[in-house]
């Protein structure tokens, strides 16, 4: 394994069991934010989804590779795509609203909550007479009922607020934002409170329409799901009902708008032939009773019938050229740029017929964009010039069209002056008769035809169908209430359980102790010799002979191990105990190491070089006692003056500092500590030496010279992080030869196989 997996999984422990050991953090935390899921849930107002589906009967536009793509899945219809946009239009919600009349919300206080009413309301505002700064600004009005009254609450953002009590409703209130008359229009508890909400239309308006929801159930589908979320699931069905309603009233409308120009332009027509066939007939009546015209009606038929197909053939022609003159008339007519084309008027032309159509289609689209848009709009404008080309398209047609029946207009004509020339040598009367008959028919077949377009054009006006069709109505969702209380609890749970383990994880961060043991190993570089559990006895001697507790088999396996690290060669050794900053142990380890050694049966000598703070004396119960630094000064003193005998054991002797010196570097320079240790080495089998911290002074490497080993005691969850790198720093630099350290303090560590 690498040493990055290895410093990966020993974080990975190092964070587990840190959560382990704090196990309670996570109830706690939990148990709050469940409470206050709790104290959410009751508070908040449940909210139902209330969905329906329709399919729009639509005209496809873009030809026939848009097609193609839709059938394959590749396009989105484009015309459902601008119907979407019409139903969350906000003035086709605005005809909604005011068809239902929810311009005036109201709530009633239930328990902790306030819920909306619907339909009936309990009181409305009347606004008398505004405060100027406040004509703009959206208000609530809360009524409690009292035994003297009514207590009403105004309420115009966080600044603006007024308390009033009144005996009567009815009677004008003054108020932070003006005067105002409360209705009630039913009789209103004194265990409730009531509230009403007075906003602008433009406003509520863009409230309601963040509730709607419309999307497409498949993208290239004429299906489409309409959605409300709220907690008044009646009046969402009856807005969904209404909001389908109005867009098929305001479809219909559109729709009906070609079918008014159409009905129109036919009987303008209409009235016009129908003049000029009373003429005719007037005409025709005039010259038979002028000539006393009989029999010639036989011999005029007979003429007449001879050139019938060409006469009604031109007719036809004529009457399509009139309507052609006047479609481009109507095209060319720029003041009546946004207006629809009558269509179904007679035209036989088939291209023409389609591109009117499509034309209006996409006019009546542009129409209904145009209410919620503004003329800036990018869609107007790309609409604009597809109108505009269009147009330009429908002319070119037309000419084309008005060429191809003047042209056959003209073959007729020709075949007619032949027909003429026949009946040239026929009386004068009888030609004159012919004539006016003639002129009689074409006016009345005119006639005839147009009556029947104005007819076929009130059909089809009549039979316009809904472009709406509902597939589903507008329904409840029972499933899909907000908020639910077990996923809240839910939630909450894991909420408190991050929250606790973030501020763990961000305190393990900022705490630089030393707090796991595997973590310590992996990164000292020095031999360890072993843990010590924290001392429970609140003692510096830990360890009696004749017992068996957990910190006597760990300072057990300190002294095996300190024989196995001490070189063979190395007789009587001088141990130094120092630590990197004071206060982690290094004189409780000295004494218990010297103590663990001297049960052995091994003869030792536990020395206190820790001139500046001795602990060794007080740690016997002796304080105040020795005499090392007055040997050190020169003093006239042998070693036996030093030795204090027999403390805590009989193989143990003590050698504490004495008086703390104010030179204490100076004194571990003199020969005399090379003489004292010297005649150590002569008398005693291990000589442990309680010295001061590293950090601190120089004097623990000023006592390395008379040293075979040094041991480097860490405290648990005390030592900081930094210290691991200052103590291998310094054996890297050989500043102190043959150091290893103990870890000391270690929680978590539990008895066993005899131990107590």
């Amino acid at each position: 394994m690498s040493m990055e997996n290895q410093a990966s999984e020993l974080d990975v422990r190092k964070i587990l069991r840190m959560y382990i050991e704090h196990w309670w953090w996570f109830v706690i935390s939990g148990v709050i934010c469940v409470v206050i899921g709790t104290i959410y849930y009751v508070r908040k107002t449940p909210t139902w989804q209330t969905d329906a589906s329709i399919v729009l009967r639509t005209q496809e536009m873009g030809g026939g590779q848009l097609d193609a793509l839709s059938l394959l899945g590749m396009a989105a219809n484009p015309a459902t795509s601008d119907e979407v946009e019409v139903l969350t239009s906000r003035g086709l919600m605005a005809q909604s609203l005011d068809a239902l009349h929810l311009w005036e919300p109201t709530y009633v206080k239930g328990g902790l909550r306030w819920e909306e009413e619907y339909p009936s309301h309990a009181i409305s505002v009347e606004c008398i007479k505004r405060n100027p700064k406040m004509e703009k600004r959206s208000f609530s009005v809360v009524v409690k009922p009292t035994r003297s009254g009514y207590k009403v609450k105004t309420k115009a953002g966080h600044l603006h607020r007024s308390s009033v009590r009144v005996p009567n409703l009815d009677e004008p209130i003054e108020t932070c934002i003006g005067t105002i008359r409360v209705h009630a229009h039913r009789s209103l508890s004194q265990d409730t409170s009531y509230r009403a909400f007075v906003t602008s239309r433009e406003a509520l308006v863009a409230d309601y329409g963040e509730l709607l929801t419309i999307d497409h159930q498949r993208s290239e589908s004429n299906i489409i799901v309409l959605a409300m979320r709220s907690n008044l699931p009646a009046r969402d069905k009856a807005l969904l009902f209404q909001l389908i309603e109005q867009y098929n009233i305001n479809a219909i409308l559109d729709k009906n708008m070609i079918a008014s120009n159409t009905t129109a332009f036919i009987n303008d027509r209409l009235n016009r032939v129908e003049e000029e066939l009373l003429e005719s007939e007037k005409e025709v009546a005039i010259y038979k009773e002028k000539n006393s015209i009989a029999d010639i009606e036989t011999q005029a038929r007979l003429m007449l019938e001879a050139g019938s197909e060409e006469q009604l053939a031109m007719t036809e022609i004529e009457t399509q050229l009139s309507l052609v003159d006047y479609v481009d008339g109507f095209v060319s007519d720029e003041t009546k740029r946004y207006s629809l084309i009558p269509a179904n008027i007679g035209i036989k032309d088939a291209a023409l017929e389609t591109s009117l159509s499509e034309y209006n289609t996409v006019l009546l689209q542009r129409m209904r964009i145009q209410r919620t848009a503004t003329e800036s709009n990018p869609v107007l404008e790309q609409m604009d010039s597809q109108l505009q080309s269009m147009r330009q398209h429908i002319i070119a047609t037309i000419g084309s069209v008005r060429g191809s029946l003047q042209i056959r207009l003209n073959n007729l004509k020709e075949q007619d002056s032949k027909f003429n020339r026949q009946i040239k040598n026929a009386p004068e009367m009888e030609r004159e008769y012919v004539r006016v008959v003639r002129d009689q028919k074409i006016k009345e077949q005119l006639y005839l035809f147009l009556y029947q377009k104005r007819e076929e054009n009130a059909i089809m006006q009549a039979t316009t169908s809904m472009p709406a069709k509902i597939l589903d109505t507008p329904q409840q969702d029972l499933q899909s209430n907000e908020p639910k209380l077990s996923h809240i609890w839910m939630l909450c749970m894991l909420l408190g359980l991050m929250i606790s383990a973030v501020v763990l994880y961000a305190l393990m961060l900022l705490r630089n102790w030393i707090d796991d043991e595997q973590d310590f190993e992996h990164r000292i570089k020095l031999p360890n010799l072993g843990h010590l559990v924290e001392n429970s006895r609140n003692d510096l001697i830990a360890i009696h002979e004749g017992e068996s507790t957990i910190s006597d088999e760990l300072f057990r396996s300190i002294r095996t191990n300190l024989r196995f690290v001490l070189p063979s060669e190395i007789k009587n050794p001088v141990i130094l105990v120092s630590s990197y900053r004071n206060g982690e142990g290094k004189t409780y380890v000295a004494t218990n190491l010297a103590l663990s050694l001297a049960i052995l049966g091994k003869k030792v000598a536990l020395v206190g070089m820790d001139l500046r703070k001795p602990m060794l004396d007080t740690c016997f119960g002796m304080p105040g006692k020795g005499c090392m630094t007055d040997y050190l000064a020169g003093a006239d003193l042998k070693l036996d003056d030093l030795i204090i005998a027999g403390r805590g054991h009989k193989n143990l002797d003590v050698i504490p500092c004495g008086a703390i010196p104010p030179n204490p570097s100076e004194l571990l320079q003199s020969e005399r500590v090379e003489t004292l240790f010297t005649e150590l080495r002569k008398r005693y089998e291990y000589i442990i030496v309680d010295t001061a911290p590293v950090a601190l002074t120089s004097d623990t490497y000023l006592l390395d010279r008379i040293a075979d080993m040094t041991i480097m005691v860490f405290r648990y969850k005390y030592s900081k992080q930094d210290a691991i790198e200052a103590v291998n720093k310094i054996a890297e630099q050989k500043r102190m030869h043959h150091v290893v350290c103990v870890l000391n303090g270690v929680k978590g560590l539990i008895s066993g196989y005899g131990l107590r």
